[in-house]
């Protein structure tokens, strides 16, 4: 009995070596990965990516290449993933609007998210904020519909089509029942870049993106997307609150590989991209800034994208909004 015990917990222990020995076999020693990030560098998406390169570098010794393809509402880095070898060694930082708006508006997409796209884990979530330039003289979601009723032609700005500022700010002035323009940017650096320069006076965004200008006073916040308000912005309201109640939108980000990858792959990507999100440092400067980790399964992601790619196209069916 003791002899077969002893065999037995030599087996146990030579499977755990082996086990151990094929999950540590991905990535391949030396081998970088690269992470596509389909927006121009200097955004909100382009900033969360690279920290988190960092933390793979510094945690699990991983070489992650950022590399910045943006165009065409984030479809050509999006593709460039999709059509990626299946081995995992090619990331793609996912958003609200490449994932689940696109689909439903610019159905011309040439691959196919649930298809194509392994689901990693979910990043994070937040709000898009409405904001008006301090020299616009807008306070409030009262003043700006004043404003514009007036006679004003006014502006906004998003991160381009189809993503969830553009979304937002259709959706707004539909039920607000003003007018206003839509000038889509190719990311966020561009946008706040002009917003803050006041080529543009009003810009949805995350708070992230414009959060040193809504600390030097240039981005006034109107209201945000939050089902209540945020506590780092307590005196923003919710537009919900001020009486468009079915504008409750996250904002939200995530990180996929192409469909295919082999299930060791996946388990490491996995296991060592949360370890980076829930590293302290991380939460702390998702928290400032209005982000939630999230940090999710495979499965749990796959799961909210296909019910945001529904509610989404059923948001688009309701407003009627196009591209263009």
């Amino acid at each position: 009995m003791q002899r077969r015990s002893l065999i037995m917990a030599g087996i146990g222990a030579g499977l755990a070596g082996f086990g151990t020995a094929r999950a540590s076999s991905f990535p391949e020693a030396g081998k970088p990965l690269r992470w596509i990030v389909p927006f121009p560098p200097g955004g909100t998406s382009d900033l969360r990516a690279r920290q988190i390169a960092e933390r793979l570098k510094a945690d699990a010794g991983w070489t992650v290449v950022v590399e910045n393809k943006p165009g065409a509402s984030g479809m050509i880095g999006s593709d460039l993933v999709a059509k990626a070898p299946a081995d995992g060694y090619t990331l793609l930082l996912g958003t609200s609007g490449t994932l689940a708006i696109n689909p439903g508006l610019l159905p011309q997409q040439p691959y196919d998210v649930a298809r194509d796209l392994q689901p990693i884990t979910q990043f994070s979530r937040s709000v898009s904020l409405l904001c008006a330039h301090r020299d616009a003289g807008i306070s409030s979601l009262a003043a700006l519909e004043a404003k514009v009723k007036a006679g004003a032609k006014l502006a906004f700005a998003s991160t381009g089509n189809a993503t969830i500022g553009h979304m937002v700010g259709e959706i707004y002035k539909r039920r607000a029942g003003i007018d206003l323009t839509h000038v889509p940017y190719q990311g966020t650096a561009p946008a706040v870049r002009d917003f803050v320069g006041n080529q543009v006076p009003l810009v949805f965004e995350t708070p992230s993106a414009v959060w040193p200008h809504l600390q030097s006073g240039v981005a006034v916040p109107l209201a945000a997307t939050g089902a209540q308000r945020m506590p780092q912005l307590p005196q923003v309201p919710t537009f919900a609150e001020s009486g468009y109640r079915d504008m409750v939108f996250d904002t939200w980000q995530g990180v996929l590989t192409r469909r295919g990858v082999p299930a060791e792959a996946l388990a490491a990507l996995h296991r060592e991209i949360t370890r980076a999100l829930r590293h302290p440092k991380v939460v702390k400067s998702h928290e400032e800034q209005v982000n939630a980790v999230v940090a999710n399964t495979p499965a749990e992601f796959e799961r909210f994208i296909a019910e945001e790619t529904e509610r989404w196209k059923r948001v688009i069916g309701e407003t009627g909004v196009k591209v263009g």
